[in-house]
């Protein structure tokens, strides 16, 4: 079998695909439906911000009907619909395009509309191979493929509303918890940042409980079709980043940052103004949405408890607090126990 490498623009392979020199085979579809719109609508972001997708594999065969050789479109057939059905004017763009929500293709200004249908496709174009060939060439760059983290496991399994939710919050954040140390750059490549969001998501859901891959894992299957608290969740994740990004500010390069103390900073935060369900057991306080920061008061304590955390210093003032830092900090019993300590500080 042999490969031809090549780039063509957007509109030209649309045009090919209206011509029918480029047929899309549904018997290479994979999946059980067409993306949601908020999948189609990350997808079409993607192009009108220049980012890359994945390169699209074509099948030359000779159509013996037209007496010519012809494509056949053998991986990426989700992603040429949607360019084409967005170049259509078939759908608006959703909140899954934070500058183009609510538009189609028309609606775009003249500058983003060269942008897109300029915009340069990596394609691979497969001649004289005979379908078993075309098999094992997918076999074969699949054992290449890094095993997939539970992340990314979920999301390739789930395209439905809340998948679409974790991906748009990961992308508004990521630069932020990458650049407090929370994760490396590495560990964002493997969807650490979207797992971290899924989790948030999982206290407001259910309270202080046990991280596992089957509680979040619950949560995509819950909400696949639709996510009715979307819009309350965002406002109550953002509302701690904005503190994050200013009242705790001091609390940057220590470890604070931890990625399950800062899950626990959240929880204390939030339950403290907006309420976390079934934590009355674990603490008094009640939630308030006037709730501010006394930065005066709390941050020195948190500094301490932070301090006492990187010493690991089991047997000082701060004991209960470093000893749930030290092992098994995703299970129930550690994060009830820094919860606890955090709302605290936080409110006395």
């Amino acid at each position: 079998m042999h490969l031809n490498l090549g780039q063509v623009t957007l509109i030209d392979l649309v045009e090919q695909v209206e011509r029918k020199e480029v047929l899309i085979n549904k018997e290479y579809q994979r999946g059980s439906g067409l993306w949601p719109d908020s999948a189609r609508s990350y997808f079409i972001d993607t192009i009108l911000e220049g980012y890359p997708f994945p390169k699209i594999y074509l099948y030359q065969i000779f159509n013996e009907m037209v007496n010519r050789p012809i494509k056949e479109v053998v991986d990426g057939q989700q992603r040429l619909t949607t360019i084409i059905d967005f170049y259509s004017n078939k759908f608006r763009l959703t909140s899954a395009s934070r500058d183009y929500k609510g538009m189609k293709f028309e609606d775009l200004d003249d500058d983003a509309k060269q942008r897109f249908i300029s915009y340069q496709i990596e394609v691979s174009t497969i001649l004289s191979a005979k379908r078993s060939e075309l098999l094992e060439m997918f076999r074969r760059i699949n054992a290449y493929t890094a095993p997939l983290s539970a992340a990314e496991k979920r999301h390739a399994t789930y395209q439905g509303a809340f998948k679409w939710f974790v991906v748009e919050m990961s992308d508004k954040y990521s630069p932020a918890l990458e650049g407090l140390k929370v994760f490396t750059s590495k560990q964002l490549a493997r969807m650490h940042d979207s797992e971290f969001i899924a989790d948030l998501i999982l206290a407001l859901e259910s309270g202080i409980v046990q991280k596992s891959a089957s509680s979040i894992e619950k949560l995509y299957k819950k909400y696949e079709k639709e996510f009715p608290h979307s819009d309350y969740y965002y406002e109550v994740i953002d509302s701690f980043f904005q503190v994050l990004a200013t009242d705790f500010e001091p609390l940057y390069d220590t470890f604070m940052m931890k990625s399950y103390a800062l899950n626990s900073l959240f929880c204390a935060y939030t339950h403290c103004k907006f309420g976390l369900p079934g934590v009355e057991q674990f603490t008094d306080v009640r939630p308030d949405l006037e709730f501010k920061i006394d930065k005066e008061r709390v941050l020195p304590k948190l500094e301490e408890l932070a301090s006492a955390h990187e010493n690991q210093d089991e047997d000082g003032e701060h004991k209960v607090y470093v000893k749930a830092c030290m092992s098994s900090t995703t299970k129930a019993p550690q994060r009830r126990a820094r919860f606890k300590v955090l709302c605290d500080v936080l409110t006395h």
